[in-house]
């Protein structure tokens, strides 16, 4: 730790990146003190400008090279937002350096690249985390159901993740996307490779739940709500079927549906199927539902940045209303004691629940399904 017994955080990936988020929720973590900005010297320009003007807005330096970075004592945590092509690399870089990583989901492109963080924080021993719902009170929830053996021997699980977010119904039904069996580029402006960017918190689930590996997977992508996802040849939605280790079945659906298709943010549930009982878990079960002569949710004008909502300054700059008819009961720290369990880690020197090696097997598994997708037959995953 610094002089003042506290952790220096240093931030990568500036606006239009869930940097916005994580450098608050370091902030808010007393054990944490944000120390600067940084990039690769010769990183996208438009990426640079944009970790420059959040450094701005956050009013902390702007390191130009990241190496000069790393070799600052008083840096011991990277939070790791860049554009998802990179982080395979950058996150190695990290690691060697001795440095804990929090990782943005996912935390890679691919498999290759997930191994390449894997690898180096094998040999340098340091804490990492991926981002994910696991410590939100309704995952703890699932979690006890399953260890005290309430529906006796899990054989099926079923998670879904959906975002309430963007224009949906200009999508050409018409035409059937071919889905390509690998990603060589995650990153548009206006859009996202769905079962990747909203499928991995599914699949993260599904694997911390059960731990248990996948052995097989089946999984099927396509176009069905945005124009901006068929433009980018990207999917807006996908489902998967997959074979865990002890013939347990986990099946997945996620995407993005729409800013009106969902009271809150969008649909997080999970069914479990055991031998002696069938249970289903809402993310927001727990609930005020209000009534109120107020006008019902608008969904804003897109953003020409930000079609889909993505990032909370797009989305603050064009006056987006917040949805107030579902309040959650008991989640209003969900997104801070995810960073809390972070440091916990790092003080006690443990591994966290979902640290690298075990996040690695979401992409794994991913991009498994986008090789299925384009197939059309089961993928089978080396153990």
């Amino acid at each position: 730790m610094s002089n003042n017994g506290k952790y220096g955080v240093l931030l990568l990936g500036g606006h239009r990146t869930h940097q916005e988020n994580y450098s608050v929720n370091f902030e808010n973590e007393s054990r944490c003190q944000l120390i600067a900005f940084a990039d690769e010297p010769d990183g996208p320009e438009e990426r640079i400008r944009l970790a420059r003007s959040l450094a701005k807005e956050r009013n902390l330096p702007y390191i130009p090279n990241i190496d000069e970075a790393l070799e600052r004592e008083d840096i011991h945590i990277v939070s790791l937002c860049t554009d998802v092509e990179r982080r395979g690399r950058i996150g190695a870089k990290c690691a060697n350096a001795g440095k804990h990583v929090y990782l943005d989901k996912p935390m890679a492109l691919n498999g290759e690249h997930a191994q390449q963080i894997v690898k180096a924080v094998n040999e340098s021993g340091v804490i990492t985390q991926m981002f994910s719902n696991i410590h939100s009170n309704w995952a703890r929830t699932i979690n006890t159901v399953l260890e005290d053996g309430v529906i006796g021997e899990l054989r099926a699980i079923h998670c879904d993740v959906m975002f309430a977010k963007g224009h949906p119904g200009s999508a050409t039904l018409r035409k059937k996307r071919q889905q390509k069996p690998t990603l060589d580029r995650y990153s548009f402006m206006e859009a996202k490779p769905e079962m990747f960017d909203v499928g991995v918190y599914a699949v993260s689930m599904v694997n911390w739940l059960t731990q248990r590996r996948a052995c097989q997977v089946y999984c099927g992508t396509g176009n069905y709500f945005f124009q901006e996802h068929e433009n980018c040849d990207v999917e807006d939605f996908g489902a998967m079927v997959l074979t865990l280790e002890d013939g347990v079945t986990g099946t997945i659906a996620a995407g993005r549906y729409g800013w009106q298709s969902h009271a809150q943010g969008g649909i997080r549930k999970v069914h479990l199927v055991g031998t002696n009982a069938s249970l289903t878990f809402d993310a927001s079960a727990n609930r005020l539902e209000v009534f109120a002569a107020e006008q019902s949710f608008i969904p804003p004008e897109p953003h020409p940045l930000d079609p889909m909502g993505m990032w909370s300054s797009t989305q603050a700059e064009i006056g987006k209303s917040v949805k107030n008819h579902w309040i959650d009961v008991d989640t209003t720290d969900d997104g801070q004691r995810e960073f809390s369990a972070f440091i916990d880690c790092i003080d006690k020197g443990e591994e966290s629940e979902m640290n690298a090696e075990f996040a690695a097997h979401s992409v794994e598994i991913i991009c498994a399904g986008y090789q299925s997708a384009a197939t059309g037959e089961v993928v089978q995953i080396n153990q």
